[in-house]
């Protein structure tokens, strides 16, 4: 009762809103406001105004938990869209994180070409020359065939080589230059080198420079002027052999012209043979180990036989891919 006059002291107050903030104490608290009203005994002389009582009461005791609601749930809602903020945010960002990885990985794919092997392969009496991506110079002769891929030049320099080329190298040393021909690896950093590789013979001139030639577990370095030589005929060749050779005659060809110094006829014959594609038929009465000293123009193949059967006396005949050498009747 003194709580509802106003005249408790400030503990006692304190302990009734207490009490009041309870479970359960609110329902007891209103119960006993009806019963309290509906038989206050007032004293005569009371002119307390318990409405008004009341009213303040339930300012102290219920304002409080409805703003401390209120602000609750103020707090809960502000974050609720702090944090749904934020997963708004990282969602964005990890669309859009995987939108570029999406982007990239179609970029690699479509900017990214395959590596492609590039073959030229020449003729009949017929030459090539390729100035490489690192200014190197190739020039291929007729009957062969020159092989690298598009890669050429950016890690490695490397061609495969199935005839005959000439090879003028561009110096690189963190880049050596390699040609693989017959199972031979010929290696050179800045120098200029022919290689032969026909059949069962294989043959690399140095002109300048330095190499070094390779097959299984052998290795040579050649010097200019050396030139080193392997067989793979059965039974094969263990050793490279290691000979002079004469540079106008190995490298003639390059320049346009055939020069023969001392060789053989027969291998003369088998030679044009290879580099026109014809198949040489020579009569028996022709002697083949006849050495021949002289220099052809590289026109045709019906003008060096011309020239070749007037210095060593036999006539010829060209019917198709074939060539029939027979030996020139006397007069």
């Amino acid at each position: 009762m003194k709580f509802l006059e106003g005249n408790c002291s400030p503990k006692e107050e304190h302990e009734v809103l207490s009490w009041l903030k309870q479970p359960g104490s609110s329902e007891k608290f209103d119960l006993f406001l009806e019963k309290y009203f509906e038989n206050p005994q007032p004293k005569l002389d009371d002119k307390t105004d318990y409405q008004e009582l009341l009213k303040k009461i339930h300012s102290k005791v219920l304002k409080p938990e409805i703003k401390k609601t209120a602000k609750f749930s103020k707090l809960l809602i502000e974050s609720l869209r702090i944090a749904a903020s934020i997963t708004l945010i990282l969602f964005s960002g990890y669309l859009l994180i995987e939108g570029f990885r999406y982007r990239d990985k179609n970029e690699l794919a479509v900017t990214e070409p395959e590596v492609q092997t590039i073959s030229r392969i020449t003729g009949v009496g017929e030459k090539l020359t390729l100035r490489m991506p690192d200014k190197t110079i190739i020039t291929v002769n007729s009957q062969s065939e020159i092989s690298f891929t598009s890669e050429y030049g950016k890690k490695e320099r490397l061609v495969t080589l199935k005839g005959e080329a000439f090879f003028e190298i561009s110096p690189d040393s963190l880049r050596p230059f390699r040609v693989i021909s017959n199972g031979i690896t010929t290696t050179a950093l800045g120098t200029a080198f022919n290689v032969f590789s026909r059949e069962e013979q294989f043959k690399i001139a140095l002109t300048e420079g330095k190499v070094s030639v390779n097959k299984a577990e052998q290795q040579v370095v050649l010097a200019p002027g050396q030139m080193a030589l392997w067989e793979s005929k059965s039974p094969p060749q263990k050793d490279f052999s290691i000979e002079n050779f004469n540079a106008d005659e190995t490298i003639s060809w390059k320049s346009g012209n055939l020069v023969f110094d001392r060789e053989p006829l027969g291998k003369i014959l088998n030679d044009l043979a290879v580099w026109y594609g014809v198949e040489m038929r020579v009569d028996k009465e022709i002697d083949r180990k006849r050495k021949v000293i002289g220099t052809f123009a590289n026109k045709n193949l019906k003008d060096i036989l011309t020239g070749l059967g007037f210095a060593t006396g036999f006539d010829y005949e060209i019917q198709g891919k074939n060539v029939q050498i027979n030996k020139q009747e006397s007069m």
